[in-house]
This record gives structure tokens, sequence and C-alpha cells, in this order.
């Protein structure tokens, strides 16, 4: 009679088993899938409370007895990727990339990491090979992506282009208008920059950057109302964004609303404690006081001779 050995803990059983008499471990393969079946779900449940640790547990029990199960790799790369575990996260999409070259999500994951890693000519090949992935896909993000990194390497020519191709793929799609307009703004083409983010916003792009950079953009074409109504959106979008809280006080001394700018100063001090560039706005308010002390008393004098 032939014997079965545990893959769990090596003990021989009769081959009609189901199961280890030693330690329980499913020993026929289609128990060993609802086994896995059931492992997954249990590790969704872990992975919703962010009880990572038995996640990772899981997976890895799964990959013990599957190695080739390149969805449980993407799967646990996600999780070392929360942990930064960036080392470990690449190690598990490349072993999903080798079982299967056409795994979308896990090349875009991994070109992703080498982005954060400051990684971008790994990076730009991983995208570059996903547009040659024959797959129905339609990659509008992946040229988005492809752009922020030729925008980080200073080639915003090739950046502007890839933007423009993503948004003609999607134009529905709101971050190239933003990274378009970005572009736009440092090549002092405000009017672009202002129609791009305002473009990014109707697309709900709802993060606190759009509307500080509209508001920028805003302020160099001297739109002052418009430029302190988005700044005032982009802090209360984040109240921990601090350019905008930056902004919006500098905006006040330039603008000599001095008392809403020691207001906001005031707050921000609380906010953000260790942050030096309030040194430079305390000094601006300080100056512009004084600018507007000697001005009361040239006043003064002048009307007192009148």
């Amino acid at each position: 009679m032939n014997k079965i050995r545990c893959l769990n803990c090596g003990t021989e059983n009769q081959e009609y088993y189901n199961y280890c008499y030693n330690c329980a471990y499913p020993l026929k393969e289609h128990i060993k899938n609802k086994e896995i079946t059931k492992l997954l779900g249990i590790a969704l449940g872990y992975e919703m409370v962010n009880i990572l640790d038995k996640v990772i547990e899981i997976y890895e029990r799964i990959l013990k007895e599957k190695p080739h199960y390149a969805d449980v790799r993407y799967r646990l790369a996600l999780v070392y990727e929360v942990q930064g575990q960036y080392d470990k996260a690449i190690k598990h999409l490349q072993e999903a990339l080798n079982i299967n070259p056409d795994y979308i999500q896990a090349r875009n994951k991994l070109a992703d990491i080498f982005i954060i890693l400051g990684k971008y000519q790994e990076a730009l090949i991983e995208y570059k090979t996903l547009l040659s992935t024959k797959v129905k896909y339609s990659f509008a993000d992946v040229y988005n992506n492809i752009g922020v990194i030729y925008e980080k390497m200073g080639n915003l020519k090739q950046a502007k282009s890839y933007y423009t191709k993503a948004i003609s793929i999607n134009p529905r799609f709101a971050k190239p208008y933003y990274n378009l307009g970005n572009i736009m703004f440092s090549k002092g083409n405000y009017d672009a920059a202002i129609a791009n983010y305002k473009k990014a916003i109707a697309l709900k792009l709802n993060i606190p950057e759009v509307y500080n950079n509209l508001a920028l953009a805003l302020y160099k074409q001297g739109n002052i109302k418009e430029a302190e109504e988005n700044f005032k959106k982009s802090t209360l979008l984040d109240p921990l964004f601090f350019d905008a809280h930056y902004n919006l006080a500098l905006f006040y001394i330039q603008n000599n609303q001095l008392e809403k700018a020691q207001e906001l100063i005031n707050k921000i001090k609380g906010n953000f404690p260790y942050n030096y560039d309030i040194n430079y706005l305390e000094k601006s308010i300080e100056k512009r006081y004084k600018e507007r002390s000697k001005k009361e008393q040239i006043n003064n004098i002048e009307s007192n001779i009148e």
C-alpha cells in the first residue's frame, strides 16, 4: 500500500487518509485547495483589522505548499510594502512575474516601489515592459507614471509627452491633468496651469496639492480673491499640509493683511512647532509691522504740519 508524506510535518500516512494523523494537515489535493481558500479568507479578515503579522504568516504558509501561487506572492508583497519592507516586497513581486510575466498589477506595483526607492531607471524598465504586455488594459496610469519619472529626472519635455498620452487614452483620468499643470506652472504658462488644475479638480482629484498649486498660479495672474479661496480649501482638505498654511500666511503678509497673517502664524506654530520655515514668516511679518508703524508716524507728522 502506498504512503502519503505530510508536507507540513513529514509524517507518512496511509494513501486513503484525507488528513495527517499527526498534525491534521490536509493531504489530498482537493482538500488542500479548500484549505487554501479558507486560509485566504482568514488572511483577508486579519488584513481588514490590520493584523499584518498574521496575514504574512498565512500567506507564507500557503506559499510553502504552493510556491507558484503568483496571486498570493502579489498579496504578500502588498503587505510587506505597507510595513516598509521593500526588499521582501520586491522579491515576491519578481517571483510573481517569473511565474506570470503578464501579471500587470504585480509589474505596476514593482515599478511603484522602485519610484519610492528613487530607482527611476528600474521603474522605467518595468513600466515600459508593461506597455508591451499583450493584455486588455488601457495603460493610461502607466503613461502618467512614466511621466512622473521623467519629471523627477528633470526631462520635462518627455514628461509632458507622457502626461498628454495618458489624457488621450483616458480623458477622465485626473492625475495627468494635475501633473501637466505643474509642468505648465514651472514654464510660467499660468493660464495653461490653471486650466489643467481646474480640470483635475472637476474630475474629483481632491488632494490639497492641487488647490495649493492652483492658488499659486492664480496669484501669479493677480487673481487675489480666488487665490485666497483655494489656499483656504487646501488647508481645510488637509490641516497638516504645511505648504498651504505657509503660502496662505505669506499671501496675507504680502497683501498687508497682517492681523490675519499673525493669527495664522500662531496656529501654524502650534501645529508645526519644529518647522524652521516659520522663522521666515515671523521675520517677514515683523518687517511689515515696522514698515506700517513708520508709515503711520510719517502720516501723523504730515497731518500735524497741515
